[in-house]
Parts: C-alpha cells; structure tokens; sequence
C-alpha cells in the first residue's frame, strides 16, 4: 500500500477515462468494418491494411493495461503493478509510433501521446 498523490490520482482518472474510450472505438471500428465496404466510393484498402489483427490485439491490451494502471494507481494498491500495468502501455505505444514512422504516418501530434505515462510515472514516483 502506498498513499498516491492528486497527480497519480488525476492522471489514473485520466487513464480510466481513455481505456473505456479506446475499447469503445475499437469495438465501434470493427464493428463498421462490414457497412463501411457497402458504401461506394470507400477506399476499403487502407482501412483494411489500418484495421489488422495485430493492432486489434494491441489495442486491446493497451486499453487494458491503460485501466488497470488507472485502477492501480487511484486506488494505491499495488505500486508494482501499477508500474509493470504502465511500463506495459508506454512500450505498446512505443511500438506504435514505430508502426507509424514505418507506414508514412508519423505526426508530431504522436509525442503528446507520451505526456499521460510520463506524468503517471512522476506521480507514481512522487508517492508514498
């Protein structure tokens, strides 16, 4: 047990709010998947090669480790946990950005990914 601080607090709410919203998109996405091709005029070839079973399985373990180091880290359990949870997030994100630099996609927008586990590791850092 440690006694998280208002920024790991605020920052697991954070994560929480955005795994539910990763699940939730992801789901809507693969969902569409089908409508999407009886649309004319969709390009269905770089949705397709967007939407492959490696970034479906990321995506989910991203959102799962996103609200498991949300729940860890609000609740002050386990520090452990939250770190491996988080750890685990930011090397699947990193993995990502190399995804992107590979396809062509790449955006400096893609930096501000990694403010939300950085401020998560200081606040987790800062508790007790």
């Amino acid at each position: 047990m440690y006694k998280p601080t208002k920024l790991l607090k605020i920052v697991s709410v954070l994560f929480i709010i955005s795994a539910v919203l990763g699940m939730f998109g992801t789901a809507v996405c693969y969902i569409m998947l089908p409508k999407m091709r009886e649309i004319p005029g969709v390009d269905m070839s770089t949705i397709e090669a967007v939407l492959t079973p490696l970034n479906l399985a990321m995506s989910v373990v991203s959102s799962i480790c996103s609200a498991a180091a949300g729940i860890l880290g609000f609740s002050g359990r386990s520090r452990r946990g939250a770190a491996v949870c988080v750890g685990i997030y930011l090397a699947l994100l990193l993995v990502s950005a190399v995804q992107m630099a590979m396809n062509g996609t790449f955006t400096v927008f893609v930096a501000v990914d990694f403010i939300l586990p950085v401020l998560y590791g200081w606040g987790l850092y800062q508790s007790e």
